[in-house]
């Protein structure tokens, strides 16, 4: 299990957000000889002619601005707190990495590597100072929003400050990664989508793995009252939604989807056996499923 539920969060709701209908999602992936791990790699989904996928109009409003932000190749590394000079020269490294596998990729099947197959690097941080996005002559432009800044061209890097984006539909998704009143305020605008809606669906699934997580591992991060409330109502929500798909396809189905949930988030078999009174034979099933 993640040392902070928010790394583990954070992971899934890239998973859960980027499915199959927009292209491949890896998180966690070795750097060999470094020690270090990319946090997220997406890949664009290809049509037969093999090139990248372009969001539709009709698909936007789906994801907003995360939607724009995954029309390439790219890596996500998000953070709880802001990052040094040295987590953002890390994170450069990772990126110059992974550009160098994929044309060794692309030589080893004789295929072309253009500018459009270069990964482009996100760095996704709460709060940046004014002096840290001067170090790396990090700039707005213009047709991204507010709380977006870019590097220098060659670099294929921006960094989202995700408490200056504006607070719209289009930034929502965003916005959940940020920190306090600003992560409070998204869970809130959540709970206000639509019933029916499947990613309200799925975020709320994904904050109740954080609050399970809060609840077996009290010793974690601690989080502001406000915020607390936002995650339990998001998490009583979900549960009401597992007892009703539970009275309709039987209570141990309801048990099992709480079990899958906590096997996402990394928990472990014995605590998942504590919490769900599923035996470990089941929760094993499960995990092998």
């Amino acid at each position: 299990m993640s040392t902070q539920p928010f790394d583990s969060f954070s992971k899934q709701l890239y998973e859960s957000l980027l499915h199959e209908n927009f292209g491949r999602v890896q998180t966690s992936l070795e750097v060999p000889g470094e020690s270090l791990f990319i946090d997220v790699v997406f890949t664009p989904s290809k049509n037969p002619t093999g090139v990248p996928l372009r969001g539709s109009l009709r698909d936007r409003p789906i994801l907003g601005l995360l939607r724009q932000a995954i029309q390439r190749p790219c890596i996500f590394e998000t953070y709880r707190n802001p990052p040094g000079t040295h987590d953002t020269n890390t994170c450069i490294l990772k990126r110059t990495w992974y550009l160098l596998e994929l044309r060794r990729r692309a030589k080893r099947a004789n295929q072309p590597f253009t500018p459009e197959d270069e990964p482009q690097l996100w760095i996704v941080t709460p709060t940046a100072s004014k002096h840290f996005l001067r170090e790396f002559g990090a700039t707005p432009r213009k047709d991204w929003p507010q709380g977006v800044y870019w590097l220098a061209p060659a670099l294929h890097t921006a960094i989202i400050v995700v408490h200056q984006l504006p607070i719209e539909p289009d930034t929502l998704w965003l916005r959940l990664l940020g920190k306090g009143r600003v992560q409070t305020n998204a869970i809130k605008e959540v709970l206000a989508m639509s019933q029916g809606d499947p990613l309200r669906n799925d975020a709320l699934k994904l904050l109740s793995n954080w609050k399970i997580i809060e609840i077996v591992s009290p010793e974690l991060e601690q989080t502001d009252k406000e915020f607390t409330m936002a995650l339990s109502q998001a998490y009583l929500e979900w549960e009401k939604k597992v007892e009703q798909r539970g009275k309709q396809e039987g209570k141990q189905e309801g048990k099992q989807e709480v079990a899958r949930a906590m096997l996402r988030s990394g928990m472990s078999q014995s605590l998942i056996a504590q919490f769900t009174g599923l035996s470990l034979q089941q929760i094993e099933e499960l995990q092998k499923n």
